[in-house]
């Protein structure tokens, strides 16, 4: 089994970072999270921001690797 190494800029993401990022246009990328396809950091307040939780993305891609 090898180990792989993974560097991310920031755990958490805003809806237009990961629209940048992913290129996939920002009203799909807010009907992904919606939907729940896309895993989002619980906010504290209601006027705080929703972000993408790109840890939560990364740990399910690596996964996605090592089990096939």
């Amino acid at each position: 089994m090898s180990d792989i190494a993974i560097q991310i800029a920031s755990p958490f993401v805003t809806y237009e970072e990961y629209a940048k990022l992913s290129g996939v246009p920002y009203n799909t990328i807010k009907k992904m999270a919606a939907d729940g396809r896309l895993p989002i950091r619980p906010k504290l307040k209601r006027t705080d921001k929703p972000l993408i939780n790109l840890l939560a993305l990364t740990k399910e891609a690596a996964e996605l690797i090592t089990s096939s």
